[in-house]
């Protein structure tokens, strides 16, 4: 019988911490870092979007970076089937080498260590099989905010150059299929809520799912440091739908996304039920998906051959001044073109197909 995804059988632990950016990820991984489970180092310096911290190690925001861009997937990509693009590249024994590598080294420092960034729920399964290999448990908490709050959260953190539509829709293809990759692993759901409201209470229930201990077996000087981190005025946005330009059926869609995965972060007696509302939802988000990009495929069309046309002649003004450059030196022109300009083009064609799809 195969072994359980992330069932290590040592007393070493990986928290991974899951969820859409904004969603209070940063807040959870830094109590969980008060409370003695270790942060791999360097982190990311806060800034003024998230003032008190990332809890998000250089090495892992750099590694998934590279491996995203590898398959021209987004790290809130609002396509279906990016998971299918960023399963494959999780799968390459090289990439499976270097996550082991490095997780080994920062056990060295601790036998529990926490991991996070947004970029992380699409590889998962990586972190499952590299836990395996290194017999480590792999624990799972996913962090939960409502959508219209995440939505605007990131509207202020980032600006308005992504709109509210295309936002919702990289949340919902990132929960629904977070929620479905991690079924078979010990994991908790915390609400942005509860984390703020009580974090001891919401950490005790997570706790109660998962084998790890959060904050049963910590010390009164590490509660006494974890309380100092919440700090609830910085919820500078509320769940006002009203405030979002959304199409009606991606706004009934993550109503009942965000409805389906609170009830699993309750004390688990509606799980069957809750899960079964999560494939109704999640089939309805990938019929939804495809139907809009089947009526715009006119404009995508449009929009492809417009960049076609834009590197073509890019390549033409290249070709003539290499020309114009080559008689004053004198010497034979190669109707081939230049190196800088072939990874332009390559990177024009990848901006072309992620509009299209995103």
């Amino acid at each position: 019988m195969d072994e359980p995804l992330g069932g290590g059988s040592s007393e070493q632990t990986l928290l991974v911490v899951a969820g859409s950016g904004r969603s209070g990820t940063s807040l959870l991984t830094g109590l969980t870092g008060r409370l003695g489970l270790y942060i791999p180092q360097p982190e990311l310096k806060p800034n003024e979007s998230n003032p008190r911290g990332f809890g998000e190690p250089k090495w892992a925001l750099g590694f998934h970076k590279e491996l995203l861009r590898s398959v021209d997937v987004t790290h809130d990509d609002g396509r279906p089937e990016a998971w299918d693009k960023t399963a494959r590249v999780a799968n390459r024994r090289q990439v499976q080498e270097r996550l082991r590598l490095w997780l080994e080294d920062q056990f060295a420092h601790s036998d529990r260590i926490v991991v996070k960034d947004p970029r992380l729920a699409w590889f998962v399964k990586l972190y499952g099989n590299v836990a395996n290999d290194l017999s480590a448990q792999l624990c799972i908490v996913t962090m939960l905010r409502h959508p219209a709050e995440t939505v605007m959260s990131k509207q202020l953190a980032y600006g308005s150059r992504v709109d509210s539509t295309t936002r919702m829709t990289g949340w919902l293809n990132m929960m629904l299929w977070t929620e479905y990759h991690t079924r078979q692993l010990p994991r908790a759901i915390v609400l942005y809520d509860h984390l703020l409201d009580d974090w001891k209470a919401a950490l005790a229930t997570a706790e109660r799912q998962l084998p790890l201990d959060l904050v049963s077996s910590a010390t009164s000087e590490q509660l006494a440091d974890a309380d100092g981190l919440v700090d609830v005025s910085l919820r500078r946005t509320d769940s006002d739908w009203a405030e979002l330009d959304l199409p009606a059926p991606l706004h009934q869609l993550a109503e009942r996304a965000y409805e389906a995965l609170a009830t699993l972060a309750g004390d688990g007696s509606q799980m069957q039920s809750a899960e079964a509302d999560l494939d109704s939802v999640r089939d309805d988000f990938v019929a939804y998906f495809h139907e809009a990009e089947a009526l715009v495929r006119s404009s995508l069309n449009a929009a492809r051959a417009a960049e076609r046309r834009k590197l073509q002649k890019m390549h033409k003004a290249e070709l003539k001044e290499a020309v114009v450059k080559a008689r004053r030196e004198s010497r034979p022109v190669l109707a081939t073109p230049e190196p800088s300009l072939v990874a332009r083009v390559r990177r024009g064609a990848g901006r072309v197909m992620r509009k299209v799809r995103a």
